[in-house]
């Protein structure tokens, strides 16, 4: 914990005599404010240490050592941090201001979705796709409209892209593009039953 702390790979908790406690330093303080909120729901008098990454990327790749135990909202398998629930939540509410188009992608974090803009450019028929962001930015949707749409892919972001679960909800089909970022419960899903599993590339998604 010592050498976790020294590296400010993340936001330092305690929980001491059944009073949660944090440090004063925090990047994202909605996001720290969501992580307490939850923490109180379950606090009880055992007292616990861990260090909270509230960043998007995770923080323990698997060459340093000694390992240090960082909780984070997702990883890939060349990290060690230890998954936690993501910050889909926060003080209790929703976070359904996040803007994302339908069937379209937001803005250019990752260039795993310029293909799916591409082939919407060459068949629109099949595909709807723009970035709300960038070159040219086409209109936002709240997320909880994107429940209109029949298909709904699911992308990476600057890591996984924390809006997966949300997407179940709509009781749309879900086409899920790669394999490679992780949140805590996708062990749990099989694919071709609770998603279409999809190649980086998207060179199967046709």
């Amino acid at each position: 914990m010592a050498d976790t702390l020294r590296s400010d790979v993340g936001t330092h908790y305690q929980i001491i005599n059944g009073k949660l406690y944090r440090e004063q330093n925090c990047m994202f303080p909605a996001r720290c404010s969501g992580v307490e909120h939850f923490i109180l729901q379950v606090i009880d008098r055992r007292d616990v240490e861990m260090v909270v990454n509230v960043w998007d990327y995770p923080q323990v790749p698997g060459w340093v050592q000694p390992i240090l135990p960082v909780r984070s909202f997702s990883k890939t398998a060349n990290y060690h941090d230890i998954m936690y629930p993501a910050w889909m939540f926060w003080e209790g509410g929703p976070a359904v201001w996040i803007l994302q188009r339908g069937s379209r992608t937001s803005s250019r974090t990752s260039p795993e979705r310029d293909p799916l803009v591409l082939l919407s450019r060459e068949a629109p028929d099949l595909v709807d796709a723009e970035y709300t962001k960038n070159q040219p930015p086409a209109q936002e949707i709240p997320l909880v409209e994107h429940c209109q749409y029949k298909y709904l892919f699911n992308f990476r972001g600057v890591a996984a892209s924390f809006r997966l679960r949300h997407l179940f909800l709509c009781g749309s089909l879900v086409f899920h593009v790669g394999r490679e970022w992780m949140e805590f419960f996708y062990p749990q899903l099989l694919p071709w039953v609770h998603y279409i599993p999809v190649k980086q590339d998207l060179s199967d998604l046709r």
